[in-house]
């Protein structure tokens, strides 16, 4: 159930068995024995006595440690067991002084998160209520309030911060599971629990209803260095922000470690910080304002090996700069990656073995891996050149081949999606061309395209093969081409459907040919269908109406030249359903599609009342009917409403005034018929926003 995965989540945090202090070592073997036994009655009963030894020795750890076990079987043992430890957690929390309480408090923190995690479709149906409707069952409160009890408890457990600082997490090795370089980033338990609640407060998962007074990353500053964001004054009317209350850790957090001899713990805060700001920025030049930061730590904490986080993020940045490069619409950032390549060699070249440079190593290979794709047109005319697109990336020279095959080997390598088995077949294949192609390099380490020549071919199926191995053993493309003077085009309306085989170089219809459809069912809805037809004067044939067919391949024939082609749908003719009762519908346009606040919307409706029948559904307007027309926010609040009635030709006009001040973000028009079942919609963005200026200069 989830509740079993809710206490099991917890445990992953905080547990680690593999170590105990000596005098409790004995007893919590028992208790492994016991559990592995499959007797969690008597493995709770030691955790107790456990317990009741950790009180009387004031070993924390160790009680902390029993308290989380207890809790755990209690999943097994216990009806109602959330509800169980989460009273028995706040009964210890009241009983008990530092630091085991604030890693309580964390812990029901967490508990009460999680639980929202695995039940939020209920929280997002509950209506907010004024006080708890059961202080004592917290199943039972609105999303506010969990979220609000959440936030207090996440502050409780980070009072007392400076004894929490000069609490070393080794003292709780019984409890931590501690990572590879833990002590020298998360040294004190004040880190510890500051992270714990971080991965709360940068979660995007509550959807609470947004304030007019909301706040946001809006302010370049969030984003400076860290000797100046620490001395940035945070404010805001938005006491319940997420992002605000993340803001207000990461400073107290960096202020604590800027005093540290090594500034390890410091700079993983400062990277974590910066990261959080540019996910969430609404500044303009968010990239731009996040380089001239991180080239500033970049410098000065260069002598450091926990420096290279710095190289490791400003890398990556340019490196997402790079990937967005798009020869001709975004040009911007084509040498980026360059860019990216050199910070990471730096760093490397520096400090080898630490993490940023580990980072770094990763990045490089991912600009460096090699690429290649080809496109080519499905079908060509025959002993004609064609044209060949190569996409390719860190790739000096290709080498190509074309190689014969048949339709039906086609078909089966189209089904094959193991490219190395794909490779296999292609080497059983005859070549009947190849040639090698030298492939520009500019030095930007950007996907490019060139064009070159498919030899001229005879009519056939082929796969044009390609590899930067002469070998072809190593990186590879293809694509199937099939070389045809014919084609064959599809006409289909409601009421008729038909194929036309024609000449591929002139356009003219092709008479007397055989085209043979057949498809092959692929489950036991799909109806089989094989039947062959003959083109007439004009290069038609006539498919049924009657029935559906799936997946159908056409063999053509006309004379000395064959083709295949495929894949086509025989649908049946549409007939309305006379049974079908009537309905309205209908539409709302506004003048634009984004404005500014205070600004007015124009709007037009217009209402039909839609009459299906046997062969086709008729129309007709719904006038001096009384209509609703709704202005709502991003919250979906009634801003204002306009009561009309539509004239001769069924339509209604009208105007809203946006509020000067309110949120920003999606606006609602709604359209409802007082009367009939009427109702329709449309969005519009309301967004502060400045008319661009620019120079075009040639």
């Amino acid at each position: 159930m989830k509740k079993t995965a809710l206490i099991f989540v917890l445990f992953s945090l905080y547990m680690n068995a593999q170590t105990s202090f000596p005098t409790y070592d004995h007893l919590w073997k028992e208790v492994e024995k016991l559990e592995m036994e499959n007797l969690p009655k008597s493995a709770n009963e030691k955790v107790g006595t456990i317990y009741e030894l950790a009180q009387k020795d004031q070993n924390h750890p160790q009680l902390i440690k029993a308290l989380l076990f207890q809790s755990k079987f209690a999943i097994i043992l216990e009806e109602d067991a959330q509800l169980t430890i989460i009273h028995r957690l706040e009964k210890e929390i009241s009983e008990t002084d530092f630091p085991t309480r604030n890693i309580l408090e964390s812990i029901l923190a967490n508990l009460y998160w999680q639980y929202f995690q695995q039940n939020r479709w209920q929280f997002y149906h509950r209506t907010e209520t004024a006080e708890k409707v059961d202080p004592a069952d917290f199943r039972t409160w609105d999303l506010m309030t969990l979220f609000k009890e959440v936030q207090t408890h996440f502050d409780r457990s980070l009072e007392n911060a400076q004894l929490l600082q000069q609490t070393d997490t080794k003292d709780f090795d019984t409890i931590l599971t501690e990572g590879k370089d833990d002590a020298v980033y998360r040294p004190t338990m004040y880190d510890f629990l500051v992270y714990q609640a971080l991965d709360f407060y940068q979660t995007d998962e509550i959807n609470l209803t947004q304030p007019t007074y909301k706040f946001e990353l809006d302010n370049p500053n969030v984003m400076a260095s860290v000797e100046e964001f620490v001395k940035l004054s945070l404010e805001t009317r938005d006491t319940l922000s997420l992002q605000f209350k993340a803001l207000q850790l990461y400073q107290n957090l960096l202020k604590f470690h800027l005093k540290d001899a090594q500034p390890d713990a410091l700079i993983l805060a400062d990277t974590e910080r910066l990261n959080f700001v540019k996910t969430h920025a609404v500044f303009p030049d968010a990239e731009s304002v996040l380089a001239e930061t991180l080239q500033t730590s970049q410098k000065l904490y260069q002598a450091y090996a926990s420096g290279t986080w710095y190289d490791a993020l400003l890398a990556e940045l340019y490196s997402n700069q790079g990937f967005s490069y798009q020869y001709p619409h975004q040009i911007t950032h084509k040498w980026k990656l360059k860019e990216a390549l050199e910070i990471c060699h730096q760093a490397i070249t520096r400090f080898p073995e630490s993490i940023g440079s580990k980072k770094c190593e990763s990045l490089k290979n991912s600009i460096l891996q090699p690429s290649i794709n080809l496109i080519s047109e499905e079908y060509i005319p025959e002993n004609q050149p064609a044209l060949l697109l190569i996409s390719f990336k860190n790739i000096p020279q290709l080498y190509f081949k074309v190689l014969k095959t048949d339709f039906e080997q086609t078909r089966e390598f189209l089904k094959t999606y193991d490219d190395q088995k794909l490779l296999k077949q292609f080497k059983n294949l005859k070549t009947v061309k190849n040639w090698t192609q030298t492939l520009p390099f500019e030095g930007d380490y950007q996907l490019h395209s060139i064009e070159t020549d498919i030899p001229v071919l005879p009519q056939g199926a082929y796969v044009v093969l390609t590899s930067s191995d002469p070998d072809f053993n190593s990186k590879f493309a293809y694509t199937f081409i099939q070389v045809t003077d014919l084609a064959l085009t599809e006409w289909h309306s409601g009421a008729e459907q038909r194929l036309q085989l024609v000449n591929r170089n002139t356009g003219k219809p092709i008479s007397k040919a055989t085209v043979r459809l057949k498809n092959k069912p692929n489950n036991r809805y799909d109806k089989p269908f094989d039947k062959t037809y003959t083109t007439d004067t004009d290069g038609f044939i006539f498919l049924p109406k009657d029935n559906y067919y799936n997946n159908l391949t056409a063999t053509v024939k006309s004379g000395s030249k064959n083709a295949v082609f495929g894949t086509y749908y025989i649908n049946q003719s549409y007939r309305n359903n006379p049974n079908y009762k009537d309905y309205y519908q209908a539409f709302l346009f506004t003048d634009r599609s984004i404005y500014r606040p205070g600004q007015t919307v124009y709007f037009k409706g217009i209402v039909l009342e839609r009459h299906p029948g046997k062969t086709i559904t008729t129309s007709q307007v719904v006038a001096n009917e009384k209509i609703t027309v709704f202005l709502k926010d991003v919250n979906w609040q009634d801003v204002t409403r306009l009561e009309l009635t539509t004239n001769q030709f069924g339509s209604v006009t009208g105007t809203f005034t946006l509020p000067d001040s309110g949120l920003t973000g999606a606006y609602h028009l709604l359209l409802n018929g007082n009367k009939a079942l009427i109702n329709g919609g449309t969005d519009i963005s309301v967004e502060e926003y400045k008319r661009p200026k620019f120079e075009t200069a040639f």
